[in-house]
């Protein structure tokens, strides 16, 4: 399953955001993403760039160069496209939660393994570009929603494997 496209919107109802991905072989999953697991993604997907990078140079050098990439990437990046459905919904047609996420890189490759409510696990493969365009359209949405999400840079697990979980929701009588 390659990607064909990624689309965000931002619900002010739900103060999360509605993932969409669709694939080259015409599937379209939707998610909803929250602050907390938007805020990994992020943290992650910058990291993964900085540290690819700084691999080859010291890390000022590197952090630079890092900058300098997602500049130019911003500037090749349209985030105003029309979104392309898919012909099939494989999680149905409402958005499905994510609850958790693990990350794991596969050579340049970013594989995020992302945990949904309905006690399913969709896995995304991103290449160093796609992940820094999904970073955009996530800071992009981070800015419509008003979340303030910061901006550190993680350093990866010595093992390249970062995660985060979501917290069970809690439930009130």
């Amino acid at each position: 399953m390659g990607i064909k496209q990624l689309s965000g919107t931002y619900d002010a109802r739900e103060d999360r955001i509605m993932f969409r991905v669709s694939t080259t072989t015409g599937e379209e999953f939707r998610l909803l993403l929250t602050r907390l697991i938007t805020s990994k993604l992020l943290e992650i997907i910058r990291g993964v760039a900085t540290s690819s990078i700084a691999q080859k140079l010291p890390p000022q050098v590197a952090q630079a160069v890092a900058e300098f990439e997602r500049e130019k990437i911003q500037a090749q990046t349209k985030l105003d496209d029309q979104f392309a459905p898919g012909a099939t919904l494989p999680l149905g047609a409402a958005p499905v939660l994510v609850v958790a996420l693990t990350v794991s890189r596969k050579g340049e490759e970013l594989s995020l393994d992302l945990g949904l409510a309905n006690a399913s696990n969709l896995n995304l493969s991103l290449s160093p570009r796609l992940a820094q365009q999904f970073a955009l359209l996530l800071e992009d949405l981070d800015r419509r929603g008003s979340w303030g999400l910061s901006q550190p840079i993680v350093q990866e697990a010595a093992n390249g494997t970062a995660v985060a979980a979501a917290p069970s929701p809690k439930v009130v009588h």
